[in-house]
């Protein structure tokens, strides 16, 4: 009979702890597409932004292109008849759960026609029925951005944009979850 020597102890120990940091190691790479992830908020942003374009805001016979008495309604947090939507809150009337998902909506362009680094927030003009940036806007003016101010410091935040026609301009729809 021959005995167990350190060398039999040995490889046998290597490849007991190379299973083993294998299990753990391939095991959660296993798992990871049931973990709940940003991957859940891509798809109703994107699902949150056709909504807005096609539907909530505008109709599906001319998609992105939005009726400018809704979307100021919409912005205003008014829910009128005649809209496809209601008085609701904002994660209400985008079939959001606002214990578990927060969203932003907001409309930026450049409707100066100046070159600028990035698109201003616009607000509608009521008085002259025109779409402004925030910075030319006053107070009876209507800011098109709803929602919660997303957090600057959150890597889970996903941004979705279609770009839309509003008042025969050409304008971008943000929509953020985080």
């Amino acid at each position: 009979m021959r005995g167990q020597t350190t060398l039999d102890f040995a490889i046998g120990m290597s490849l007991f702890l190379a299973v083993l940091i294998f299990v753990f190691l391939f095991i959660p790479g296993l798992l990871s597409p049931f973990t709940a992830g940003a991957q859940d908020e891509t798809v109703t942003t994107n699902r949150v932004a056709d909504q807005l374009t096609k539907s909530t805001l505008g109709g599906p016979d001319q998609p992105y292109t939005i009726d400018r008495f809704c979307t100021v309604e919409f912005f205003d947090g008014n829910g009128p008849g005649r809209c496809a939507y209601d008085d609701e809150s904002l994660s209400e009337q985008l079939g959001l759960d606002a214990n578990r998902q927060n969203v932003n909506v907001t409309i930026r362009g450049n409707v100066t026609k100046q070159p600028t680094e990035s698109e201003e927030i616009l607000c509608w003009d009521v008085s002259a029925d025109r779409l402004l940036e925030q910075s030319d806007c006053v107070g009876s003016d209507v800011r098109l951005a709803r929602g919660d101010t997303p957090p600057s410091t959150n890597d889970e935040t996903v941004t979705a944009l279609r770009v839309v026609s509003l008042n025969l301009e050409d304008i971008t729809l943000y929509v953020e979850m985080w």
